[in-house]
C-alpha cells in the first residue's frame, strides 16, 4: 500500500511516497505539489503495486493515467516494472512524439558541428522541463509555445536572449517534423520571439590588456589568444583545427576551412606574427596541427583562459573568445571597408552590428576631444563662432506688407493685410 508524508530533503519540503514493492521498500520524490495532486499520484500508483502483485491488469482509470505520465515519474515507474516501457523508435519520421523526433533529427544531422547539435539538445532538453517527455507533435498548441517561453524567462532561469534562441530552435524543429510530414502547422509560426542579443556581455579587450594576457600565457595559449583576438578566428572549432600547412609564411595569410562557413582567407597581422613564428619554432618535428596540447575535446579552454586573464590582474570577461573575435572585428573595422572585414572573419555585416562590434574608450576620447567642423569642439558651441540665421526662415514674418497695383501705373501702396490663418493672429 503506499502511503504519503510531507518532509524535508536536502532544503526541499514536499511530498514522499513510500511503499513496498517484491518484498522492496520503495520510495519517491514528488516534489513540493499539492495534497490532492499528491494523493492521487498515490492512489495511482497503489493500484500498479496491487494489479503487478496480483497478476492483473489495473483498472481502466489508472491505465489510462499511467498511458498519459511522462517524466521523472514514469521512468521510476518503468524501472520498477510497475507499467510497461514506451516502444523505442529507430529514425524520427517513425516518431510522432515531440523528444524523441526532436533528439533523432539532431542526431541524423551530418551536416551539424557538435557545437549546434549541443545547442539545440540544451533547447530540446528544456521544452522537456516545462512540457514533458511525452507530448504528441500534434499536441502542441501556439499557447504552450507562448507559455514555455515566458517559463524560460523567469528569474533564476534563463536569460532573455538564451530563452529567444531556445524558443527558434525549437520553431526550427517543428517545421522539420512539417517537412517529414508528421505535423500540418508549425504551433510557433507567427509568434514573436524577440532577438538573441546580450549586450550587457559585450566586452572590448584592449591592446594594453591584451599585452597583460600574453605576459601570462606560453608559447601556445600565446597562439590561440593570438588567433582569437588578433586574427578573428572562431575558438575552439576554427582555431583548433588550424593546420601549419594552412598558414601562407610569404603572403602573411591564413587559410581557414571553417565547418561552419566554408573556406577563406585571414591576414596575419604584425601582432600575431611573431607569436606565430614562435610557436613554429617551439612544434615538435612533424607536427600537423599548430595547437597541439589543447587540441582534445574535453579541454576547457574557457577556464584555463580565465585563470590566466586573473593572473593578469584583469577581471576576466564574459564570453572570452566571442570578445576577442568581436575586439578584432571592431579594430579591422575603423580600417578597411566593411565587406572586407566580412570576407576575413566569415560573417555579414548585419550579423557584426548585431553581435560583434563594440564601443570603446577610444570611441569616447575622440568624440569629446576632437574638435568638429562648425566651432563645434567636445559638444559645445563656441562663444567666438555665432549661430548664422536665415532670414528667409524666420517665423511669424510682418504681416503688412507693400502690395503694388497693376492698373494704378505702378504705384506702391502700404496696408494691413489679414493672414489667411486667423488663429496666427490670437
Amino acid at each position: 500500500m503506499a502511503s504519503l508524508r510531507k518532509e524535508s530533503d536536502r532544503g526541499r519540503t514536499g511530498w514522499r511516497l513510500q511503499l513496498r514493492h517484491n518484498r522492496k521498500r520503495r520510495s519517491l520524490w514528488l516534489g513540493d505539489i499539492s495534497k490532492r495532486r499528491a494523493d492521487g499520484i498515490a492512489r495511482h500508483v497503489g493500484e500498479l503495486v496491487s494489479a503487478d502483485e496480483s497478476n492483473t491488469a489495473p483498472d481502466p482509470a489508472t491505465r489510462k493515467w499511467a498511458n498519459e505520465l511522462q517524466g521523472r515519474l514514469r521512468k521510476t515507474l518503468e524501472r520498477w516494472d510497475l507499467i510497461e516501457p514506451r516502444a523505442a523508435v529507430t529514425t524520427a519520421s517513425d516518431s510522432r512524439m515531440c523528444l524523441a523526433f526532436f533528439r533523432l533529427h539532431i542526431a541524423s544531422r551530418s551536416d551539424w558541428s557538435p557545437i549546434t547539435k549541443n545547442n539545440y539538445t540544451q533547447a530540446v532538453d528544456w521544452f522537456e522541463r516545462r512540457l514533458g517527455a511525452d507530448r504528441p507533435l500534434s499536441s502542441i498548441t501556439p499557447a504552450w509555445i507562448e507559455d514555455w517561453h515566458r517559463w524560460m524567462k523567469h528569474p533564476g532561469r534563463l536569460a532573455e536572449a538564451t530563452s529567444n534562441k531556445h524558443t527558434k530552435r525549437i520553431r526550427t524543429l517543428f517545421g522539420e517534423a512539417i517537412k517529414a510530414r508528421l505535423l500540418d502547422v508549425n504551433p510557433g509560426a507567427g509568434y514573436r520571439v524577440g532577438g538573441e542579443c546580450n549586450n550587457s556581455r559585450d566586452h572590448y579587450i584592449p591592446r594594453g590588456d591584451a599585452a597583460k594576457v600574453l605576459k601570462e600565457c606560453d608559447v601556445e595559449w600565446s597562439v590561440i589568444f593570438g588567433l582569437t583576438r588578433f586574427a578573428g578566428l572562431r575558438c575552439p572549432s576554427e582555431v583548433t583545427g588550424l593546420l601549419w600547412s594552412d598558414i601562407d609564411w610569404a603572403e602573411n595569410r591564413l587559410r581557414v576551412d571553417s565547418t561552419k562557413t566554408g573556406l577563406r582567407f585571414t591576414p596575419i597581422s604584425p601582432s600575431l606574427r611573431p607569436l606565430l613564428d614562435a610557436a613554429w619554432d617551439a612544434a615538435p618535428s612533424g607536427a600537423k596541427y599548430v595547437i597541439g596540447r589543447h587540441r582534445d575535446s574535453e579541454s576547457n579552454l574557457r577556464t584555463q583562459f580565465t585563470r590566466i586573464v586573473e593572473r593578469a590582474g584583469l577581471a576576466a570577461w564574459a564570453k572570452p573568445f566571442v570578445n576577442c573575435r568581436a575586439s578584432a572585428r571592431t579594430d579591422w573595422e575603423e580600417t578597411f571597408p566593411s565587406h572586407v572585414v566580412d570576407a576575413w572573419l566569415g560573417h555579414s555585416t548585419k550579423i557584426a552590428r548585431k553581435h560583434y562590434l563594440r564601443l570603446t574608450e577610444e570611441h569616447w576620447h575622440r568624440a569629446v576631444n576632437e574638435a568638429e567642423p562648425g566651432g563645434v569642439r567636445g559638444g559645445v558651441i563656441s562663444a567666438r563662432q555665432p549661430v548664422p540665421v536665415d532670414a528667409s526662415k524666420a517665423r511669424n514674418p510682418s504681416k503688412t506688407r507693400t502690395l503694388t497695383t497693376v492698373g494704378d501705373g505702378g504705384r506702391s501702396t502700404r496696408h494691413p493685410r489679414q493672414d489667411s490663418n486667423l488663429r496666427h493672429q490670437l
